[in-house]
């Protein structure tokens, strides 16, 4: 090889002169730095705009997207907060009930248009926004206003003010489409793209079903109209585009939902039809939608992200087009549009200007490289034609050059060199002999290790292989290979992949580097056998510290490869799993800790409840043990707490009272919910309370335990003995007063007719007249006693009847509405309950025409399977609940105490100016036992 490249070189100087030889390099170096500073500043100029152009197609779209999703969740999370809050009760569009926090969230979102709310009753209830002066609008629909749309104006506190506006026709919003559309699909839903009917703006509705908590049943339907087209619009001519950019949001049928361009998307007057994108007065939006779909063949394909160019009007167009969709029934695509020009220009420019530069600085560079080199070219011949006699072995070659400087220490250098390489050579020979005998005897060591030697020379080509290496290959060593053909030439893959092992990793060439260390990511192809391989690398010094040698070992791995396949995999199923039940048990523990937490405080404010509470409140587990108690046990049974806990209520109570109440404990037991009325001794006196036990049930329908109610009715006990002694004393006198007295006018009536019998028949006849007329005197007054007990009114009927008959007979000395109405089907209570019921509702109802200046008075009786509830309600001037006691005027005492003489609970709602409602509720129940 030494020779070969002798006799090229001698060649090259026989046949090439030095000057040119210098100059030729300097001027290629040149022209090729030049080129390629060029062409990679022209090729990065080109991946640079491409990037650019990319990033900004791509943010745009994503700033598009955000938007948009943001706009398309305001309406659904009005929906979902007003569903719960109808759900609750607080929203009720048939009493027109809930208008406050309607007209709140329609002050929060501008772009909201309506929001409201129908029943399963037809009526509707909600907020709009009026397109002319932004003012609010209540609207309502229902019994009471003859299910015609009425519309009242909203002072600045969302009060109602007036009514401004009266339908003529009935209005149902059942039978709207967007009552129908989210009943049918039970769940959240848009509507499509339409023109508001007041403002003409197009609107798009989302509307979502509410359903009962308790059955699941259908409650009503929540919708909220918004101006998304228009808001859309509005947000995509904000945003810079380039110069010329566009962007639009168009429906898979090819219909504009939005668009930068400021163009209407429907069109005015009585059709109102939505605008086509391949319709639009914007000819880049036309001309981008056809493409689309030439080149998707329809709109529907679309499924993902795109980024595309096409030419249009001569100059080419970057496009963006993204899908929208969301869980909702929207299917939108959001397209940009970017023209290349609108950011080439200055570029352009700046290549032409590179370009000039380059062809500047090459010229100069090859006139600097002709003119040293001539300078150069001169003494270097003259060592020239001597290094070429050395190199043919003539070693008594001297250079004389009278040059100082750099050449002339060339020459000197060059003949010490000369007299150097004479003793050199010599001394190699011998050297070579000795070299000679120690390889052989290192190749019988290497060809009998187990491993694989390959040994490379400093200029990187393979020197020498042992068996073990050639097997392992597959071939022998090939010294025409170079570094860059090794992973070819001998098949050496990454491990795992089709891909050639980079030949700056492998440890023969980081040993040739220096470097000295291990591999096991590699794999030696040999036809359809894969062997994995271990590869060390070592590098081999002289004395000056220069790499002579580089020295790869390796090994076949394929077991140890196995068995670490086998141990990752084990290794990540077993993470794998480890993770995801961390993950759950994280999850679990957060949960766990949240409810936690919440019922540490609903048992904080439930145990604050309870120990207010005039009455005694406690828990008992299936040992009949106490396991929670209120502070009013302490109070009455005058112990702590601790002394009453864990123990057995035989304990707390004694033997006596417990045999008595301990039927009922076994009923509760049994799984019966138990009522019941006993007197039980305490420290100081006795006391009657009345008691409720509740069973509570596991999850296997089995009693652990009850809860227990207890109340102190010893003064109601009372005042009931003393009622009974006192109405017993009336009716006696009144039976002395008018039964007796006629009984003893007949008594002595007939002693008379006795005594004149046989002598006088006409004065007998005038005695039995008198007793006749005495008999019915009595007779009439045992009558008023009777109706002295119970009214004539119940008399003649039941409760729902005699409330009817009020409020007709009140309807002739009042002009203000009165309407009584019955829901459900009536049974009859109790004497004591239905008379005190019928005097309160005469109470309420007299209470109202006299003090309210009502409009309209409603009367209501509902029946149900636990309830029955009177409600009585005005819409006149109303008072304030807390400013007026109980003793005051509106006969609110007598009304409070009749409510507490039955049982039942009594709610009194007002405020100034907004009417007032009574409502009386006695438990079935209660009556029942």
């Amino acid at each position: 090889m030494s020779s070969l490249l002798k006799q090229v070189v001698a060649q090259v100087s026989r046949t090439v002169p030095l000057q040119t030889v210098l100059i030729v390099p300097f001027v290629l170096q040149t022209l090729v730095t030049v080129g390629l500073v060029g062409y990679f500043s022209f090729q990065n100029r080109q991946e640079a705009i491409s990037d650019l152009a990319s990033q900004l197609r791509r943010e745009l779209t994503n700033r598009i997207e955000g938007k948009l999703q943001t706009y398309t969740e305001i309406p659904h999370n009005i929906n979902r907060l007003n569903a719960s809050t109808f759900a609750q009760g607080k929203i009720d569009p048939s009493a027109v009930k809930g208008e406050f926090p309607l007209w709140q969230q329609i002050q929060i979102y501008p772009m909201v248009s309506d929001i409201y709310c129908g029943d399963r009753k037809g009526s509707l209830l909600g907020v709009r926004r009026s397109p002319a002066d932004r003012s609010i609008e209540l609207r309502s629909s229902n019994v009471a206003t003859d299910r015609k749309l009425y519309g009242s104006s909203l002072d600045r506190n969302g009060q109602r003010d007036q009514l401004i506006s009266q339908g003529n026709k009935a209005f149902d919003a059942r039978v709207r489409p967007w009552y129908k559309a989210a009943v049918t699909a039970g769940e959240p839903i848009w509507s499509g793209i339409y023109a508001d009917f007041a403002s003409q703006l197009p609107t798009i509705t989302a509307s979502t079903p509410v359903y009962s908590t308790a059955d699941r049943s259908l409650l009503g339907v929540c919708a909220t109209d918004v101006f998304l087209p228009n808001e859309m619009s509005r947000f995509l001519a904000s945003l810079q585009i380039g110069k010329t950019g566009i962007a639009f949001i168009l429906e898979r049928s090819g219909q504009l939902v939005a668009t930068s361009t400021g163009e209407a998307i429907i069109s005015g007057g009585a059709a109102a039809n939505r605008l086509s994108a391949v319709e639009s007065r914007n000819p880049t939006v036309r001309a981008t939608t056809a493409y689309l779909r030439e080149h998707f063949s329809d709109l529907w394909q679309i499924q993902t992200a795109e980024q595309l160019d096409f030419k249009f009007d001569g100059r080419r167009q970057l496009i963006q087009v993204m899908p929208f969709k969301d869980t909702r029934g929207l299917d939108w695509l959001i397209v940009t549009v970017l023209p290349e020009s609108d950011f080439m220009a200055k570029i352009n420019q700046s290549i032409r200007t590179t370009i000039l530069l380059c062809i500047a600085v090459l010229l100069l560079g090859i006139a600097i490289c002709i003119l040293i080199a001539r300078w150069i070219a001169k003494p270097i011949v003259s060592v020239s034609q001597s290094a070429k006699a050395l190199a043919d072995g003539a070693w008594n070659q001297t250079v004389e050059i009278e040059r100082s400087g750099d050449l002339g220490e060339l020459a000197r250098s060059f003949n010490q060199m000369a007299q150097q390489l004479q003793i050199a050579f010599a001394k190699m020979e011998s050297l070579n002999q000795t070299l000679a005998q120690s390889e052989t005897r290192l190749q019988k060591i290497l060809e009998s290790v187990p491993v694989g030697i390959v040994v490379m020379d400093a200029t990187g080509r393979p020197y020498y292989a042992n068996q073990k290496a050639i097997q392992l290959l597959g071939k022998s060593v090939l010294p025409s290979v170079t570094p860059e053909q090794i992973a070819e030439v001998y098949q050496l893959y990454v491990a795992g992949t089709d891909r050639p092992y980079p030949t700056e990793q492998l440890m023969i060439k980081r040993a040739l580097n220096g470097e000295q260390g291990s591999v096991d990511d590699i794999e030696i192809h040999q036809g359809n056998r894969i062997i994995p391989i271990e590869s060390w690398g070592t590098p081999i010094f002289d004395e000056s510290s220069n790499i002579l040698y580089a020295i790869a070992a390796f090994q076949d791995i394929t077991e140890r490869k196995q068995a670490e396949k086998l141990l990752a995999e084990y290794n990540r199923t077993l993470e794998q799993q480890v993770a995801e039940r961390t993950t759950a048990l994280q999850a679990n523990e957060a949960e766990l800790r949240g409810v936690y937490e919440e019922l540490r405080l609903q048992e904080q404010e439930l145990r604050l409840i309870a120990d207010a509470l005039p009455v005694l409140i406690s828990y008992v587990d299936a040992n009949r043990c106490f396991q929670f108690i209120n502070r009013t046990y302490e109070v009455w049974f005058n112990r702590s707490r601790d002394q009453i806990l864990g123990n057995p209520v035989r304990q707390l109570l004694g033997e006596a009272v417990y045999e008595r109440i301990e039927p009922y404990i076994n009923q509760v037991f049994a799984g019966q919910t138990v009522l019941l009325e006993a007197e039980i001794p305490f420290r100081d006196d006795k006391r009657c309370i009345s008691a409720t036990f509740i069973p509570d049930f596991d999850d296997n329908a089995q009693v652990r335990g009850f809860y227990s109610l207890m109340t102190d009715i010893s003064d109601r006990k009372r005042a009931e003995h003393t009622s009974i002694l006192e109405e017993r004393n009336r009716m006696a006198r009144e039976i002395h007063d008018t039964l007796a007295q006629s009984f003893t006018g007949i008594l002595l009536q007939v002693g008379a007719a006795t005594q004149v019998l046989a002598d006088d028949p006409e004065a007998t006849q005038v005695h039995l007249e008198m007793i006749e007329e005495l008999a019915r005197a009595g007779l009439a007054g045992a009558r008023r006693s009777v109706s002295a007990l119970r009214p004539r009114l119940l008399e003649e009927g039941n409760l729902e009847s005699a409330l009817h008959r009020i409020v007709a007979q009140m309807r002739a000395t009042t002009d203000t509405v009165l309407i009584c109405e019955t829901q459900g089907i009536a049974y009859s209570l109790s004497t004591e309950v239905e008379n005190n019921l019928l005097r309160i509702g005469q109470e309420a109802l007299t209470n109202a025409i006299k003090y309210a200046s009502a409009g309209e008075i409603r009367v209501e009786l509902m029946y149900n399977e636990t309830q029955c509830i009177l409600r009585v309600k005005d819409d006149g001037r109303g008072f304030g609940v807390g400013s007026t006691p109980l003793s005051g005027g509106f006969g609110l005492l007598g009304m409070s105490e009749r409510a507490e003489r039955i049982g039942a609970q009594l709610t009194i709602q007002s405020q100034p100016g907004q009417g007032t409602e009574i409502i009386v509720t006695i438990n079935r129940v209660r009556e029942l036992q």
